[in-house]
This record gives structure tokens, C-alpha cells and sequence, in this order.
């Protein structure tokens, strides 16, 4: 009885999670809401484009310096 108990409620879950999920993607605004309150996202956040925010970050190029490079060869003595 317990697992049928448990099966169902991950099936509920499962379904519920899958249909906030389609639902923003055809930008529904009662599961944007949903989906802003499940994740305790701050509300003025809401309105940021995070792909913009990641696009003007700045990338540098460099590699970094290992760690032998760095230190002194301690064999050579």
C-alpha cells in the first residue's frame, strides 16, 4: 500500500513539474508565477534577460599560469 501511495504521489509530482514546465515555455504568465514562487526567485529579478547579462560578461582569453611554471625547481639544486 505504501509503495502505490508513493508511486502515485511521484507520478502527481512528475506531471505537475512537466506541465509548469510547458507552460512557460508558451509563456503562461500563471506559471511564470508558479514557476518564480516553486523557485523563491527575487521578485525583482524577474525581469532580468540572464542570456544578455552572460553575453556582456567579460571573457578573457588568458590560460592561467600552472602551478610549475610558478614555483622554483627544487630538484635543480
Amino acid at each position: 500500500m505504501e509503495y502505490l501511495v508513493a508511486t502515485l504521489v511521484l507520478l502527481f509530482a512528475i506531471a505537475y513539474a512537466v506541465t509548469i514546465a510547458v507552460n512557460v515555455e508558451k509563456g503562461k504568465s500563471w506559471a511564470l508565477e508558479i514557476a518564480h514562487a516553486i523557485s523563491m526567485l527575487d521578485p525583482q529579478a524577474r525581469g532580468c534577460d540572464l542570456r544578455t547579462r552572460a553575453l556582456q560578461a567579460p571573457v578573457s582569453e588568458e590560460e592561467p599560469e600552472t602551478v610549475a611554471e610558478t614555483e622554483p625547481d627544487r630538484l635543480a639544486a
